[in-house]
């Protein structure tokens, strides 16, 4: 063989190691994003979770029962009787 040909062999070597390198830190990458895409669906799915039960602890909250319940028992509020209303007309 003669030098040209060594030459070539050797830059065909090395390129084909760096391609190698190259692949292995690709699917190092790939692998370690897929892993970061699990960990974000399941904040999501958990964030779901936590939205669904403070929306279905908000609409208790303002359910009129409710409200009229706490008024009662909390702040000692009653309904007006019909003498104690007073109608204001402009």
């Amino acid at each position: 063989m003669n030098r040209f040909n060594m030459m070539t062999l050797l830059v065909l070597y090395v390129l084909v190691i760096g391609l190698a390198l190259l692949v292995v830190a690709n699917r190092h990458e790939a692998r370690r994003l897929f892993a970061e895409v699990q960990k974000l669906e399941q904040e999501r799915d958990s964030l779901r979770a936590d939205w669904s039960r403070l929306k279905l602890e908000h609409s208790t909250l303002l359910n009129q029962v409710h409200v009229e319940t706490q008024a009662k028992e909390s702040l000692g509020m009653k309904k007006p009787a019909a003498n104690e209303l007073k109608v204001i007309r402009e």
